[in-house]
């Protein structure tokens, strides 16, 4: 006859049973920590390069009408670029288009001439006018009277330009910033790290 022998049950004690919640507990915990933190920094690394893609859109644009204008002035509070440029482009109502509708649309012959030694081109008396502005969160660029969206952000993006007149031309030092979204609110130096400077060149100086 043979006795077959009961396997003895085993189990965790209520002290080993509280400990492993424990344990669970605080990696679980540091788990859903660290998780929140890292979506935290994802986020503002993407707010980060979203935002400077659009700053540099902002100096894109602002450099090259600077490049092609004749004055550039800028509000007291920093707010407002005014760029006077001259028409590349013949529109109607212009001396060239009187009298011959095809050359709507055809780039201007501009006119060249020399004084002491250097060269001067001219594309007429006829110019356009365009504004830069902010707009709640957004950068609008305002060109007799059309007006384009060329950047917006969550926060207030702030173009500031310094027209300076030199022995030959004038430049314009511009610098634009953002305040990002991955720090404490309100701090100038956060929104001072995210500077992005530029200097343009007006190639047409203003000539009276």
């Amino acid at each position: 006859m043979t006795l077959k022998t009961l396997q003895k049950t085993a189990g965790f004690t209520l002290g080993e049973m509280l400990v492993a919640v424990s344990v669970s507990s605080i990696v679980l915990a540091a788990a859903v920590a660290s998780s929140v933190s890292l979506q935290k920094s994802f986020n503002a690394v993407d707010n980060y390069f979203a935002t400077l893609i659009q700053q540099v859109r902002i100096i894109d644009y602002l450099s090259r009408d600077v490049n092609r204008g004749l004055s550039v002035t800028t509000s007291v509070d920093l707010q407002t670029v005014t760029v006077n440029l001259p028409n590349y482009i013949i529109q109607a109502g212009d001396p060239e288009a009187v009298g011959n509708p095809s050359l709507i649309g055809t780039p201007r012959s501009p006119t060249i001439s020399y004084s002491s030694g250097s060269m001067q081109i001219n594309y007429g008396a006829s110019t356009s006018t365009v504004v830069y502005s902010v707009s709640n969160s957004s950068i609008l660029r305002t060109e007799n009277g059309a007006v384009t969206t060329i950047a917006s952000s969550t926060d207030q993006l702030v173009p500031q330009t310094t027209d300076v007149e030199l022995a030959n031309t004038e430049c314009v030092n511009s610098a634009v910033t953002f305040m990002p979204i991955f720090t404490m609110s309100g701090s100038p130096a956060a929104r001072t790290g995210t500077s992005l400077y530029s200097t343009a060149y007006l190639r047409n100086k203003r000539r009276g």
